[in-house]
């Protein structure tokens, strides 16, 4: 049985384009969960020891990494990629495993 992954997203919204903030996360949050992935944190940035901020967190687990490949590989994430681009100044999409 493939190992579990967990997904870590880190984003700095555009503030001039929270229409494509709200239209991205609309669009893609069903396809998260369609792939069985499960929140396990969305977060809000309140302060930054070291390194460039970012607004937004998303932690999510899913059942394997292929999971996740085969979400971002897909026409439907593929189609929101602009409106992603759009709405982000920065995004950063990590997926990870266990140590």
């Amino acid at each position: 049985m493939e190992e579990s992954a967990t997904l870590v997203v880190t984003a700095v919204p555009n503030a001039d384009e929270m229409e494509s903030v709200q239209a991205y996360l609309g669009g893609v949050m069903p396809l998260l969960m369609g792939a069985g992935g499960k929140v396990v944190r969305r977060l809000k940035t309140a302060s930054v020891v070291h390194g460039r901020p970012a607004g937004m967190v998303l932690v999510m687990d899913f059942p394997s990494a292929a999971a996740t490949t085969t979400l971002f590989e897909s026409e439907d994430y593929r189609a929101l990629v602009p409106v992603r681009d759009r709405g982000f100044s920065e995004m950063n999409i990590s997926i990870t495993h266990g140590m």
